[in-house]
């Protein structure tokens, strides 16, 4: 296991298991060399080069910001038990979540930071498809205005690390698609009245509870 997996796991509750392909991803990271630490905490990246896209760090640091994010005293048991951080999302420290929905299963979730993003969504329903949705080159997942547009349409300028381009397709035969529409099919917002998306009606119960 690796050492950045290894914070990860530390905060994981018992149900929630990590998908093969996500573990695969962590060592790659680690395998070449993508880690930094910092105030006791790991931070890997998909590149070395903080210009390449996209602007994610994976780390376990930000878990204890959920109670900040759902504006409560301490973490409620309902959700430390189904919501895990694994990473920052972007220059407005935005997070990503991997949430157990009510049908126990595994989806990938954006968490807006409310003062820029305010994305609140599943944004992949597997792994493949998360490693698919930031291969594409969007540089802040939490600040595409409409996922049918490319990267360039949406005014970024795309630059992902050619080693992780590569090590997707010779290893799960991932190829990029132009854009997102396909994987992020319901982009829900934090402070929408109505929404279809199952994470954000979630959250939006949890902080109703406060």
């Amino acid at each position: 296991m690796t050492t950045l997996l290894k914070q990860l796991t530390s905060i994981l509750p018992p149900q929630m298991l990590l998908p093969s392909e996500l573990l695969q991803l962590y060592q790659w990271v680690e395998d070449n060399g993508l880690i930094e630490e910092y105030d006791g905490f790991l931070y890997g990246r998909i590149s070395n080069d903080w210009e390449n896209t996209p602007d994610i760090t994976l780390t376990a640091s930000y878990q204890s910001s959920l109670k900040y994010w759902f504006d409560i005293p301490e973490i409620a048991n309902e959700i430390a038990s189904r919501l895990v951080i694994f990473a920052k999302s972007g220059m407005d420290s935005s997070m990503l979540g991997i949430w157990i929905d009510d049908d126990n299963c595994l989806k990938y979730v954006h968490l807006g930071s409310g003062s820029g993003s305010t994305l609140c969504c599943v944004i992949a329903n597997s792994t493949i498809e998360f490693l698919t949705l930031i291969s594409i080159g969007y540089r802040e997942l939490g600040f595409v205005s409409d996922f049918t547009l490319t990267p360039e349409e949406n005014g970024d300028e795309p630059q992902v690390n050619q080693r992780f381009i590569d090590w997707l397709k010779d290893n799960f035969n991932i190829k990029s698609p132009s854009n997102g529409a396909n994987i992020v099919k319901n982009p829900a917002q934090l402070w929408d009245d109505e929404t279809t998306d199952n994470f954000c009606a979630w959250c939006k119960k949890q902080i109703a509870k406060k």
